[in-house]
């Protein structure tokens, strides 16, 4: 087990970095505009994958031991593609993106749609270091298909990312088909009344581990929407960078909620799941704090190094967005308590409030502050959603602020219960 969980966050790491390289050159070769117009378009995408997950998504891993992979498979398609169709119409009546760019969204959300079915399929016959092995194919794809166009075929343009989307989402499908018929052979047609209760348990379990991460990501992204609609595609571009340097910290708390929640699942002793979750919540304060102060003193002339003269602001953007990032810890580790005890609802309730407050932080704070009033909209929506959370537990747990102290002990804890996760 230890050593698949070190597999992921070594895979997760590695496609962080991979990912924040692709920032950076589209932002150097592209400008802030540039740089916005890409941000656009693949929050876009990661909306309409998250409606696609609602049947296609992590439901799966829970399903796979318990219905034939040929049952749980087509359905998955059908709705993906169903998905994508309803967002063709959706973006093309609301012009929420350019006409030029819709046909190509949704292109490439069913052929990530399509691999995420196969990668998860896979994570439920434990293949991890496929599913992994499928996830970083495409960061890599993307890059390098990226310095070739901006720098052997000069085509520095928006549709030259495109057109590495393309192919890194082609390419990472066809490598997830063939891991597809090595775990689980040829895929089989049945009869239509033999997909109903597949279908009721895809929905049904689909949409209440789904509606948090709906709720969650238009939370998330929904500020670059706003200041497109109000500043323009620039602004939409210095918000994404400082956004994605700091989203990349939550890859510590993730990392530590995979072992949480793999101890909190297999386990009935509510009271030691409290008690880990607590302890695994102060690890990763203070591990993140320990990642934010650097990124905090870099001055901004190493941003503007990073990026490119256009992206001055970034670093407004990372202070004003650190301590909801930090706080928002709270929510990555107790929520992962709380779906690894069944109890989703709590996740959905957090991160509905927190959507209801971001919309209206990002209507009052965006037109008049720009990216600056984005920052502070997302950090009170982050803060929101974790103090939510923290209500729900500490009614369940009944303990009281000072459980959330450090003590000396704590390190010790720690160390002893990855000593013996890994024997």
């Amino acid at each position: 087990m230890i050593n698949k969980i070190l597999n992921t966050f070594g895979a997760r790491s590695l496609s962080a970095v991979i990912n924040f390289m692709i920032a950076i050159v589209i932002s150097q070769y592209l400008g802030p505009e540039g740089k916005g117009e890409q941000g656009i378009i693949l929050a876009t995408i990661a909306f309409v994958l998250v409606f696609s997950n609602l049947v296609g998504g992590a439901t799966l891993v829970y399903l796979i031991p318990r219905y034939k992979p040929s049952l749980l498979i087509l359905p998955s398609y059908l709705w993906s593609l169903g998905v994508s169709v309803i967002a063709f119409v959706l973006l093309w009546l609301f012009d929420i993106v350019e006409h030029e760019y819709i046909l190509h969204i949704c292109l490439l959300s069913v052929l990530n749609s399509f691999t995420n079915i196969h990668s998860t399929m896979l994570i439920g016959r434990e293949k991890i270091k496929a599913s992994n092995l499928i996830s970083l194919m495409q960061p890599l794809i993307v890059i390098s298909s990226l310095l070739i166009s901006f720098m052997v075929l000069k085509d520095e343009s928006v549709t030259a990312y495109i057109k590495a989307l393309y192919f890194a989402f082609g390419g990472s499908l066809l490598v997830s088909i063939i891991y597809m018929f090595k775990t689980f052979g040829m895929i089989s047609l049945y009869p239509i009344p033999a997909y109903f209760k597949v279908v009721n348990e895809l929905f049904r379990l689909g949409f209440m581990n789904q509606m948090a991460h709906i709720t969650q990501m238009m939370s998330f992204r929904l500020s670059y929407y706003f200041l497109e609609l109000y500043h323009g595609d620039a602004s939409v571009g210095i918000y994404s960078n400082g956004i994605q340097i700091m989203e990349s910290i939550w890859l510590i708390s993730k990392s530590i909620s995979l072992v949480q929640y793999a101890r909190i699942a297999n386990t009935d002793d509510r009271k030691y799941s409290q008690e880990l979750s607590v302890k695994l919540l102060k690890a990763s304060f203070f591990i993140s704090l320990l990642c934010i102060i650097p990124l905090l003193l870099l001055p901004e002339s190493f941003y503007l190094f990073l990026f490119g003269k256009g992206f001055s602001g970034v670093k407004e953007v990372i202070w004003i967005l650190a301590p909801g990032v930090l706080i928002y810890n709270i929510s990555l580790i107790l929520g992962h308590y709380f779906s690894g005890t069944g109890q989703y609802h709590v996740n959905t309730i957090a991160s509905s409030i927190g959507l209801v407050v971001s919309i209206i932080l990002f209507v009052t704070l965006i037109p008049p502050y720009v990216t600056i009033g984005a920052g502070i909209a997302a950090s009170i929506s982050y803060a929101v959603t974790s103090l939510v959370v923290m209500i729900f537990f500490l009614r369940e747990a009944k303990i009281g602020g000072r459980a959330f102290l450090p003590h000396r002990q704590d390190v010790n804890l720690l160390k002893g219960m990855f000593k013996r996760k890994s024997e």
